[in-house]
């Protein structure tokens, strides 16, 4: 079985990509914080993920950096070589459900 479930913030700025024949696919990161009872400290894991179609527009219209949010799906792994000629080997999570758990920030409207 592999079925996994994070809650994380997302990383960086959510960009989709069209890899052709009407295919879109958003690469992204989400911190999940990791608690120390010992310590009281708190830390990060940064977990790859990748988002495909609806799931991926949905993110977009949805979420912004920073943004609370849940996801399930099941992790992948895959490699390729980069430009140097080297085999690089990547973990990551394929997301099958979102659950929006913070919503998308308003803009502020000033009135005077």
């Amino acid at each position: 079985m592999n079925q996994v479930s994070f809650v994380g913030r997302i990383v960086r700025d959510i960009e989709l990509r069209d890899v052709g024949e009407g295919k879109i696919v958003m690469n992204n990161v989400i911190a999940v914080q990791r608690h120390y009872k010992s310590e009281g400290n708190t830390e990060a894991d940064f977990i790859p993920v990748v988002a495909w179609g609806k799931r991926a527009e949905l993110i977009e219209e949805y979420c912004n950096k920073g943004d609370l949010i849940g996801l399930n799906g099941k992790m992948q792994s895959r490699s390729y070589q980069n430009s140097d000629k080297e085999t690089v080997y990547v973990v990551e999570l394929l997301v099958n459900d979102v659950q929006f758990l913070q919503p998308k920030k308003q803009e502020s409207t000033l009135v005077i």
